[in-house]
């Protein structure tokens, strides 16, 4: 008998202490790994996926980030030089382990930011706090799963359809979803993201000062999430270093939801009598110039409202990369000596989302015929080729197929009979692979015209037919 009491004491006090102590799994959390910044960050080869080290060539080992920290943990103490990952970060072990919202914020400083930007969230005037939502399970690894980033599927389960939630939710009326599923539910009720625009990456090199132009607001991406293949918002972080400039993309909301004033069908479709500014730039040219920097007053513009992820973002989206001219010790602080370096980024990183596709863009009223360059497929040609476009005769759109074997620089262009240039189709550099192009000629009489494609050596001219 003895031995039994003994047992059901130790089973118990065993059960008390597994829930005020660490969880077994947290070594295996993103809350102790940090793993999501060496994830986005590193080269392949030191364990990334090609992120701005790729462009800096500088490793996060003495960017000072890879324990990022708050100044103090949540006793109020300061953290020591050599720090590792632990309770204390979040729970007040002095005291009741209780864990406040300023303890979230004081490592979640966007969300912090958007707080004292006052930006409207339905779930904080309802009184809501990180953890309302975000339960410790996720928060502390509890699954055993090492995740690169909260990205991934399953690192982060909270989610408007969650149950408890908005489990589900249907509108009364069926016609209000005429998206059948594939849009989340963020697209229309987040107000807003948030980004630091156009890091200076010298500073957070040498003196580890986090130096953006400004932080901006009051547009939203869209992107296809790779979870769950929804259109989800998406925000951006842009850097520049020694004359290059990088920006990456990833599928991430603002805490800034709203029920009264969600978007509507014309705040996304232009074909539906919405006026969006980044549809109508595109549509001007096929490129979308989201962010401008205007040198007579050293201020920055930038596009509002939704900004679609073009299926050739890479040559089709374009912003103003900026650059501090100060020093590199400077006080962080509001300045207008700030110089554009250039508006096309040397490298893109879109991670956990992929641009929308030329179907989604015609949906929503996106010219696709200004798509210049789509990737057909994956597969690695083994020669040079062009092929003969279809339909042909064409009117008023035609499709042009090439295949590069190699990185090279090319050339697309279409001429009259009498050796006129109407229209450049490609002029850049390209990777090895399949492509296709499409040429409109609605502003073109009828008649013979001819393409012609240069990449390294390799040239070939072929005729085409548009009959109106």
């Amino acid at each position: 008998m003895k031995r039994i009491n003994l047992l059901v004491i130790l089973i118990f006090v065993f059960g008390i202490v597994a829930e005020v102590l660490p969880q077994g799994n947290f070594a295996t959390s993103l809350h102790s790994t940090r793993k999501g910044k060496i994830h986005w960050y590193n080269k392949v080869e030191n364990g990334g996926v090609g992120g701005f080290e790729v462009l800096t060539n500088v490793p996060i080992t003495q960017l000072g980030c890879v324990e990022c920290h708050d100044a103090t943990d949540a006793n109020g103490n300061q953290y020591p030089a050599n720090y590792t990952p632990g309770c204390v970060d979040c729970h007040a072990t002095n005291s009741t382990w209780a864990v406040t919202q300023n303890d979230c914020l004081g490592c979640h400083s966007r969300e912090k930011t958007i707080i004292n930007m006052q930006l409207p969230d339905v779930h904080r005037t309802a009184g809501f706090t990180c953890l309302t939502c975000h339960k410790k399970q996720e928060l502390h690894g509890d699954d055993g799963v090492t995740y690169n980033s909260m990205f991934d599927p399953g690192a982060i389960q909270t989610d408007c359809s969650n149950s408890g939630c908005h489990a589900g939710f249907t509108h009364p009326n069926p016609g209000v979803d005429p998206h059948g599923g594939k849009l989340h539910c963020t697209s229309c009720h987040a107000q807003t993201n948030l980004a630091c625009y156009s890091c200076h990456f010298e500073s957070q090199v040498q003196t580890h000062l986090k130096r953006p132009y400004k932080q901006i607001t009051g547009f939203i991406f869209l992107v296809n999430r790779t979870k769950d293949n929804k259109v989800h918002p998406a925000t951006f972080q842009a850097i520049t270093y020694e004359g290059k400039a990088g920006v990456a993309f990833g599928p991430s909301v603002a805490h800034t939801i709203v029920k009264t004033g969600a978007r509507t069908c014309t705040d996304c479709h232009a074909n539906y009598g919405g006026q969006i500014p980044a549809i109508q730039d595109f549509n001007a040219d096929g490129v979308i110039k989201f962010a401008t920097w205007n040198t007579a007053d050293s201020t920055l513009s930038w596009h509002q409202g939704i900004v679609p992820l073009p299926a050739n973002y890479q040559t089709a989206l374009k912003m103003d990369y900026l650059t501090y001219n100060g020093n590199v010790s400077d006080p962080v602080q509001p300045s207008k000596n700030w110089s554009v370096v250039k508006d096309v980024a040397d490298m893109f990183q879109v991670m956990y989302c992929t641009p929308l596709t030329k179907q989604q863009m015609s949906k929503i009223g996106m010219d696709t015929t200004l798509v210049s360059v789509e990737p057909i497929n994956n597969q690695i040609p083994n020669s040079f080729a062009l092929e003969q476009n279809y339909p042909n005769p064409f009117n008023p759109s035609t499709t042009i197929r090439y295949s590069i074997p190699k990185s090279a620089f090319v050339e697309l262009k279409v001429y009259d009979g009498l050796g006129n240039l109407i229209q450049t189709l490609v002029s850049e550099n390209l990777s090895a692979g399949n492509y296709e192009v499409q040429f409109n000629g609605s502003n073109l009489s009828s008649g013979i015209y001819y393409y012609q494609i240069k990449a390294g050596d390799f040239s070939d001219t072929k005729k085409l037919v548009l009959m109106k």
